[in-house]
């Protein structure tokens, strides 16, 4: 039988999808979709419809029904003894994770699912200074430049230095954004063969990407001063080494220097490649400057720092980066040209502009997340009083744990047109089912009332 693991990607690909129709014809039209779509490729195994049955709230006939319906328009083919596979000649590979459905379409009234941030108003006021550096300087050469804009590139080293580390600007790849960013490290370095240690939580982001190259992934249990040392000791021969020591997601937690020294200690004794994914560290609520990670403390040789400025001025501004050794960074860029030839001119020549005005953009951050922290605490000590969470030092989310099924309450609320994303999305091994990732910069009108309905669900029993 197909994991419930596997059964819970699907529900988080389905989306919003009952209907006034009966259950069973929205849920087969819905995984129609994902099969044209390619979103559940030829010759994948369908879970077991206990399992998709389970995680969808529904009756194991109505999935039954759905699958016979699509074995007969030829999307399923059902093989006794070993399962009902998509249709088709095509290879194992594995359905995207549930990003897809934090920025699809779909009838959804609010989405709580993703902690993106409304864009700042300094991107607009650079524009006209954009257009004019554009044609004056740009528009003649052919805007290809797979590693990334040369003054970018020299800009960022030089911020990187600042912090504390040394970089010139060879040992610095721009991306497009660090979605990018980690996705390149993933399929160059951590590909069939080899393999991958993570946080568990860790960013989703991350954990497709890792997944989806093909090695074997392993999760070491996070606690509230980062990754558990004592069992990352145990996993630390591993090929690479995901973490977010400046500020964790979604945990929201800030790794303390002194694990932080620990576990650098730990990477260099067993010569492991640390991704240490700084995307968050701008978001810190309670100090002026971005939180530090393993920069001043990590052995240059074997780090990989991924940054971005999408998370600190807006998702639309597509300019993230790796900072690592050249050879590495020589691999990735080769890797980003055979995609893309190189991001967008425009927005790499905002970001040159933005650069120098982080500061007043990291206070601007600052205080708005404060206000949307405590007016989104006070709604959940209201209405939802018994959900429990720490409080972060930062970001733009809440790990909360509603104190049940956190995947079927996820299901029941699609229903209603609210978008939550489970704890198993945010953990290589599934777990975590009782937790949620709730973001904290919805107005809070709006919030409240979803939360209201989220409130009268966990009430009311599904059928």
């Amino acid at each position: 039988m197909r994991t419930s693991g596997e059964a819970e990607r699907v529900a988080r690909l389905l989306g919003v999808w009952r209907g006034a129709t009966p259950v069973s014809v929205p849920l087969r039209d819905a995984l129609a979709e994902l099969i044209d779509g390619s979103h559940l490729p030829a010759g994948w195994r369908m879970p077991g419809q206990r399992a998709l049955a389970g995680a969808l709230g529904v009756a194991r006939g109505t999935v039954a029904r759905a699958y016979t319906e699509l074995t007969a328009s030829g999307h399923l083919t059902a093989t006794r003894g070993s399962g009902t596979y998509v249709r088709g000649a095509g290879g194992l590979a594995r359905p995207e994770e549930g990003r897809l459905t934090s920025f699809g379409g779909g009838p959804v009234v609010v989405d709580l699912s993703s902690g993106a941030l409304p864009g700042s108003e300094l991107i607009a006021d650079v524009m006209p200074e954009v257009a004019g550096q554009l044609r004056e300087h740009h528009l003649q050469d052919t805007g290809y430049h797979p590693a990334g804009l040369p003054e970018l590139r020299a800009a960022l080293a030089a911020r990187i230095t600042g912090q504390g580390l040394p970089t010139r600007a060879d040992q610095v790849l721009v991306t497009a954004g660090s979605q990018q960013a980690v996705w390149l490290i993933a399929t160059a370095l951590a590909g069939p063969g080899t393999s991958s240690v993570v946080e568990d939580p860790s960013y989703r982001g991350a954990l497709q990407a890792l997944v989806s190259a093909g090695g074997r992934v392993r999760g070491i249990p996070f606690t509230q001063t980062g990754v558990d040392l004592n069992l990352l000791e145990a996993a630390a021969d591993a090929d690479l080494l995901y973490v977010q020591t400046a500020l964790h997601n979604p945990t929201g937690v800030h790794m303390p220097e002194a694990q932080r020294r620990a576990l650098a200690d730990i990477a260099a004794r067993h010569g492991t490649l640390v991704v240490d994914d700084q995307s968050q560290a701008e978001l810190g609520w309670f100090r002026s400057q971005p939180l530090p990670g393993l920069e001043r403390i990590a052995d240059p040789e074997r780090l990989l720092i991924v940054g971005t400025l999408s998370k600190l001025f807006w998702g639309g501004l597509r300019v993230g980066w790796v900072r690592g050794p050249r050879e590495i960074i020589g691999r990735l860029a080769a890797l980003r040209g055979s995609i893309d030839l190189g991001g967008p001119i425009a927005d790499q020549v905002a970001a040159l502009h933005l650069l120098p005005q982080a500061d007043r953009q990291r206070e601007l951050r600052r205080a708005f997340l404060a206000r949307q922290f405590a007016g989104t605490a006070e709604v959940l000590r209201e209405v939802l009083p018994r959900w429990q969470w720490s409080t972060p030092v930062g970001g733009s989310g809440l790990w909360a744990d509603t104190g049940q099924d956190a995947v079927a309450l996820a299901q029941r609320a699609l229903a209603r047109g609210i978008r939550l994303t489970a704890g198993p999305a945010f953990s290589p091994h599934h777990g975590h089912r009782t937790r949620v990732r709730l973001p904290i910069w919805h107005p809070q009108g709006q919030l409240a009332d979803a939360v209201r309905v989220i409130a009268d669900l966990q009430e009311t029993r599904w059928p």
